[in-house]
């Protein structure tokens, strides 16, 4: 077999060496024709869900009496997403100064900083006579000029806010924020699927948590599945003769092949 095999190659030769056509695998797998077409042409974009589409390649692969195991193996391959790629975009690189260079312009700019430190204290010494000089000579004519203050007039008293006749006024009602924690605190109902396959011929009764209970005859090779936010109620007459996945996880045999069991709780009371 060829590295570079593809799951569609795979099934399409082994369906070809058991002289079925697509229409027979359709039939006695249970899968519908579009989807027996999308998986040999390896049309991902066609298949549901992973979890479905493992139940899917297990089916075909009894009809056809291929490798379970290789088929899933080539899936796992195609399914998986590629590495994303890291590209870290070139710097160029940073110019490099001369070390005689820069201590040079270091220096320059000190002395052009003491200069102007120098500078500006000379003119402040300068300027601070002529500025006393000037708010002594201000003071003496602000005080010649200077009205003198009006008489003091008779304070009126405040009175008192008076209180309104129905008591104090009610203190702002806290913002109602119960109903609101409530809503974004409150669990999220996770969908769970079971995925049942006959091995045998086995009559089996479903019903979900909160849903309808339905019940048949299931030949060897069909898949069923069912949908729940809480737990699964079995019954079945024959307990070996299906196999259960939970959440794309196989789950242990309910019991042996003949075995009737009836009101079983998938997943139990101690498993979440």
């Amino acid at each position: 077999m060829s590295a570079k095999q593809t799951l569609g190659a795979y099934l399409r030769r082994g369906r070809e060496q058991s002289g079925l056509s697509m229409e027979a695998v359709s039939t006695g797998s249970r899968i519908v024709p579009r989807l027996v077409e999308a998986l040999e042409a390896d049309r991902q974009d066609l298949l549901p869900a992973p979890v479905y589409v493992r139940g899917f390649i297990r089916a075909y692969c009894e009809q056809i009496g291929a490798d379970t195991d290789e088929a899933l193996r080539l899936y796992d391959e195609q399914a998986a997403p590629p590495p994303p790629l890291s590209v870290r975009p070139s710097m160029p690189p940073a110019p490099t100064v001369p070390f005689v260079r820069r201590w040079g312009r270091v220096a320059a700019l000190s002395v052009v900083g003491v200069t102007l430190g120098v500078a500006g204290i000379v003119l402040l010494g300068r300027r601070q006579p002529d500025a006393g000089a000037s708010r002594g000579s201000g003071a003496v004519a602000s005080a010649s000029h200077r009205p003198s203050p009006p008489s003091p007039q008779p304070s009126t008293p405040l009175s008192a806010p008076a209180t309104p006749p129905d008591g104090p006024p009610p203190s702002p009602a806290a913002p109602a924020t119960g109903s609101v924690t409530s809503a974004l605190g409150a669990p999220q109902l996770v969908e769970r699927v079971l995925l049942m396959r006959a091995v045998d011929t086995t009559w089996v009764r479903v019903r979900p948590a909160g849903g309808r209970a339905t019940a048949e005859a299931l030949p060897p090779g069909s898949v069923r599945e069912w949908r729940s936010a809480g737990r699964f109620h079995l019954t079945l007459g024959n307990a070996g003769g299906v196999e259960l996945e939970l959440d794309g996880r196989a789950l242990p045999a309910l019991g042996a092949s003949g075995q009737v069991v009836k009101d079983v709780t998938v997943p139990s009371e101690a498993q979440p």
